[in-house]
């Protein structure tokens, strides 16, 4: 076996003597030239062919056992065989070949190092987290970071593997201690008499007597959630856990302490909430239970919210306002619906909101004369919230009278849309304009000021139209059974499906020529369809309710709403294009024009 060393044959390839082979004997490595000289004589290598071949074959065996030697059997021989020539014949050892071998060993050795290292510190963690847990083993990672021993892992792994055993033992007798910490924490804000002496050294006023065990129950949870947040401090990575500071535990249980304070401010008789009705010249004795429960729950999340995620933050600026926002948002809308309730019932507006009133049980009744005060309180607290103080207006109350006024008026109003379209859908000949005109000015006016589009509203609007004109009905189940009303919903079905079929078409050009996707063009085709299907498809429902069922000898229950669904598919699936079809897909885009602009499009049939 050869006693070269690899860095022999690396000191003579790196060598610039103009040579480029190297010649080896058992123990040297040297340059030589294509000629030698024996006995005084020139010889070509040609002429030495019989012990040449020899040569060269070991001067390679020579240098791939010096290989192996330095890097390891595996890795020497592979990187031998990486520039050996592959001919099968003798070939002279390069200083190329030298120096592109040993360049590819020693960036195979760094990759096996590596990889041992990976796997060693992979091996390590892994089993941390079987003998402490995911949350040490975080803590622990952390901890080594930056450390070259960890890197080097895998040039002594059992060594590292104890030293890193110790570290996560003191790391979870550390997390141990922060645990038990925030533990003792919490069960001492379970005693009153700790939390009145931290209460009124923060001047906190609080009155312990009316504090109930749920409250301080809540008060411990909140603060358990801020200390466990302020022990991970680092943001990185929630994992980390760190000890707790005095200043930063004290600062959560005052803002807690605060919460409390405020609720009993904006309890029954406290200072806020009559402060806050005393300003909207309101009874704060209307109050209900019910409203007084929604103040204390809100309050509690504003509280946790206000305070930050590790409960420090200074909320003294802030209180006023998030107590008297809560009042507001909580309270006054409830005050303000029960008053105008009973101001609904006087001569001035009972009149007008009766014909509104459907029969049914004594629950469904005062639901229906409660809705449009109710949408007027929402009005009025909605304006509250902008800044609205109604001074012009002569106070709140007053303003909540004109609105419960002008929502009958716009109840009427949409009422008598709803009339109109009604009486399309039952006549002998449908008008398309007028249809069309009624169903969008329904649309415009669905969400607000007695439009609401809710079951129950489009009961009360047409118990209005049927009381008011009791003909109407009798046309309706005329339609129906004559076939008139399906085929009018067959038409207006057919008009939207055409614009579906023209509007998707083009909303698909348009973003594959942009280079987007094909999804926008059917979202924005969803969104058009639902804004021309909505008015149609709120008001086919509570037409078809309101068809009575025909003496039984006539149809069954089961036939009558099987004859009722078919109406309903012949508007959402047309099987026929009637001859005003195009009419109805220009109608819609003349009334429906703002979602068409909306979508840049424009279209004509």
């Amino acid at each position: 076996m050869s006693t070269i060393e690899l860095s022999s044959f690396v000191t003579a390839a790196q060598f610039d003597n103009g040579l480029d082979k190297l010649h080896t004997t058992q123990e040297t490595v040297t340059q030589r030239t294509s000629h030698t000289s024996v006995g005084g004589k020139v010889l070509s290598w040609a002429k030495l062919h019989i012990t040449g071949d020899g040569q060269k074959s070991a001067d390679q065996t020579r240098f791939q056992e010096a290989l192996k030697t330095e890097f390891g059997k595996d890795v020497g021989e592979a990187a031998y065989k990486a520039f050996a020539p592959g001919d099968g014949k003798a070939h002279s050892l390069t200083k190329a070949q030298v120096l592109d071998t040993v360049e590819f060993a020693l960036n195979a050795q760094e990759s096996n190092v590596e990889e041992q290292n990976v796997t060693a510190r992979a091996d390590i963690l892994t089993s941390v987290t079987k003998t402490h847990g995911a949350e040490v083993a975080a803590n622990v990672t952390k901890l080594l970071e930056g450390s070259s021993e960890f890197a080097n892992a895998g040039t002594d792994p059992e060594q590292i593997k104890a030293i890193v055993s110790q570290i996560a033992e003191d790391v979870a007798k550390n997390l141990e201690v922060i645990d038990a910490s925030i533990t003792q924490h919490i069960e001492k804000l379970g005693d009153r008499e700790h939390l009145a002496a931290a209460a009124s050294e923060a001047g906190i006023q609080i009155d312990w007597d009316n504090v109930s065990p749920e409250q301080i129950t809540k008060l411990q949870e909140n603060v358990q959630g801020k200390l466990e947040n302020q022990s991970r401090s680092d943001k990185s990575n929630s994992s980390i856990r760190s000890s707790l500071k005095d200043e930063h535990i004290q600062q959560a249980v005052n803002n807690q302490l605060r919460a409390i304070e405020a609720l009993q401010s904006a309890s029954a008789g406290g200072t806020a909430l009559k402060q806050v009705f005393a300003e909207l010249d309101l009874p704060a004795e209307k109050v209900s239970p019910s409203a007084f429960g929604l103040i204390a729950s809100v309050l509690n999340g504003e509280f946790k919210t206000w305070s930050g995620p590790e409960g420090t933050n200074d909320l003294t600026d802030q209180i006023e306002a998030i107590v008297k926002k809560t009042i507001t948002n909580c309270a006054v809308q409830g005050v303000l619906k029960s008053t105008l309730s009973e101001i609904a019932q006087t001569d001035e507006f009972s009149a007008q909101i009766t014909p509104f009133v459907p029969e049914g049980t004594p629950k469904e009744i005062s639901a229906a004369q409660n809705w449009l005060p109710s949408l007027a309180a929402q009005e009025i607290v909605e304006q509250l919230k902008v800044g609205n103080h109604f001074e012009e207006q002569g106070g709140i109350l007053n303003a909540a009278v004109t609105e419960l006024g002008r929502q009958i008026e716009s109840a009427n109003a949409t009422n008598y849309t709803i009339k109109g379209f009604v009486e399309q859908l039952a006549s002998e000949n449908l008008d398309v304009e007028s249809t069309l005109a009624y169903a969008a000015e329904y649309s415009k006016n669905a969400s607000a000021f007695g439009g609401d589009t809710n079951k129950s509203s489009s009961a009360r609007h047409f118990t209005k139209i049927f009381n008011d004109h009791p003909e109407m009905k009798t046309k309706l189940n005329e339609a129906f059974y004559s076939d008139k009303l399906r085929l009018n919903l067959q038409l207006i079905g057919a008009g939207i499906q055409r614009v579906s079929e023209v509007s998707l078409k083009l909303l698909e050009v348009r973003v594959q020529q942009a280079g987007r996707n094909k999804a926008e063009a059917q979202a924005h085709h969803a969104e058009l369809i639902a804004t021309l299907e909505g008015p149609f498809k709120q008001l086919f429902n509570p037409v078809l309710d309101a068809l009575s069922l025909p003496e039984a000898d006539q149809m069954s229950e089961e036939e009558f709403m099987e004859e009722k669904n078919l109406v309903l598919d012949e508007f959402s699936l047309p099987d026929e294009q009637p001859e005003q079809t195009a009419d109805v897909a220009n109608g819609l885009v003349k009334h429906f024009d703002s979602i068409f602009k909306k979508h840049n499009l424009q279209l004509s049939f």
